[in-house]
């Protein structure tokens, strides 16, 4: 008899195989998207390795003292300089993202005077690029070495360079596009609800279990496909370095867990394929939005940090991050993928529980 579950599972995890790969529309949202959108915002947010911030310089003064201030802001790692002609060129840049700032040095300046700075106070950056040139402006009237710059954000923790680029849009959108795919998956026992089959299968002796093994079995391998190309062709692309192997495939492992979670449990709550459709990509960028998925938590109130941890993707974002920004060890960030497994567990006994006196009406 556990021979004959083992074939059933098998054939499930095959068929449901068989039908993601027929099912072209599907693959793009599963495989092509994440990676466009890991490319998009990436760039956005600086890139490599070493995220930059790209800052628009109108030099009217054109004297000895403008050009070494500009040299000692083009000298810090965090900056990149280009020149503009045009005042109302260089503020439209700012305002549509194209730059992180821009400054503006009069005529006759001699380093003591004002400078109009346009930043966009919705950029995680903006502090930076303030200090920055705050820091060069002081060094120039007290005439000593440069200094490190320390800030800090609104929500506490990081100190110095935020977390941007590759390296945080590509944890980021695996834990969001694998939540997602939690919500919408769903549809499957919507369907098998709906159908009567899960009533017939659970009047068979000693078959529960397996129809709840044959349920996980699709979502647990289309997730765990799809985390393994996300964190394979980041590594390959961008060269995102993952940090250490064993504590990656925890929490990807606890995340997928997660995910096969919400599956069991957005299937007793969704009515309709309609709304697991239209309704799970929204909730799971709401979660994914909370969490940090969308922007580094560094730069939310402390309040707003707070509660981000109410979200499953804040305490995957935790620990993709310490291990790729902080190269931290399997026992950093066991906590994280505790308080992961936690949620899995609890979400997968919700949904099990409501799960059989459904399928049995």
């Amino acid at each position: 008899m556990a021979r004959l579950g083992l074939s059933a599972i098998v054939a499930a995890a095959a068929a449901s195989g068989a039908s993601a790969r027929r099912n072209r529309q599907r693959m793009f949202i599963l495989f092509l998207l994440p990676i466009v959108v890991i490319t998009v915002i990436g760039l956005a947010m600086g890139g490599y390795s070493d995220p930059s911030f790209v800052i628009g310089v109108l030099d009217r003064a054109d004297t000895d003292v403008s050009h070494t201030f500009l040299a000692d802001l083009a000298a810090r790692a965090p900056l990149r300089i280009r020149s503009y002609a045009d005042q109302e060129t260089m503020r439209i840049a700012v305002f549509r993202g194209r730059l992180n700032g821009g400054i503006l040095i009069p005529p006759g300046w001699r380093g003591t005077d004002d400078l109009e700075v346009y930043l966009s106070q919705a950029s995680v950056g903006a502090p930076i690029i303030r200090a920055t040139i705050d820091a060069a402006l002081s060094r120039r009237d007290r005439g000593a070495a440069p200094f490190d710059i320390t800030t800090r954000f609104p929500g506490g923790g990081l100190a110095g360079a935020p977390r941007l680029g590759f390296r945080y849009t590509a944890p980021a959108n695996v834990v969001l596009f694998i939540m997602i795919h939690g919500f919408v998956a769903s549809l499957a026992i919507i369907q098998l609800r709906r159908s009567g089959l899960a009533k017939r299968l659970l009047a068979t002796p000693r078959r529960t279990w397996e129809l709840f093994a044959m349920l996980a079995i699709g979502p647990l391998q289309v997730m765990s496909i799809q985390a393994a190309f996300l964190i394979g062709s980041t590594w390959l692309a961008f060269g995102i370095p993952w940090g250490d192997s064993l504590g990656v495939l925890l929490v990807t492992a606890a995340l997928i867990c997660f995910g096969v979670s919400l599956v069991f449990c957005m299937g007793t709550v969704f009515r309709t394929p309609e709304q697991a459709t239209s309704l799970g990509p929204w909730l799971g960028t709401v979660l994914g939005m909370l969490g940090g998925c969308m922007w580094p938590l560094e730069i939310v109130p402390p309040v707003m940090k707070t509660l981000s941890h109410f979200s499953p993707a804040a305490w995957a974002m935790d620990a993709y991050l310490a291990l790729i920004f902080d190269h931290a060890s399997v026992r950093n960030i066991l906590p994280a993928v505790a308080v992961l497994l936690l949620f899995a567990v609890t979400l997968a006994l919700v949904g099990i529980v409501r799960l059989r006196p459904q399928f049995s009406r």
